[in-house]
């Protein structure tokens, strides 16, 4: 993993699909570094107190989706609730900042 500082913006409203990939790039870096033990992310994120709040409730509900996915499979009630916590996290996201979640099927 590369050691570059994450940097993401929450009020940059103009984003093509360049910076929407850049976008998801950091938040799949961030995602896969909570998985590596000892990986210490201390990325920067600028926006309202709102929206960083809705990033990272949104951040924490991919995490225990994927944990509750390899844990118990894909059909197992734990992970269907899961699942449901990450589609309400990702829905206050998307209505604090006016982006898209990349992760969002």
């Amino acid at each position: 993993m590369s050691k570059d500082k994450i940097v993401i913006d929450l009020n940059d409203k103009a984003i093509n699909e360049r910076l929407y990939t850049d976008f998801s790039y950091k938040i799949n870096r961030m995602l896969l570094d909570l998985y590596h033990a000892g990986a210490n992310i201390n990325p920067t994120i600028k926006g309202t107190q709102a929206q960083i709040e809705s990033f990272f409730k949104a951040l924490r509900g991919e995490k225990r989706y994927m944990d509750s996915y390899i844990r118990h499979g894909l059909s197992d009630s734990r992970t269907m609730m899961s699942k449901s916590d990450l589609d309400r996290a990702v829905l206050g996201f998307e209505r604090e900042t006016g982006l898209r979640w990349p992760f969002k099927n």
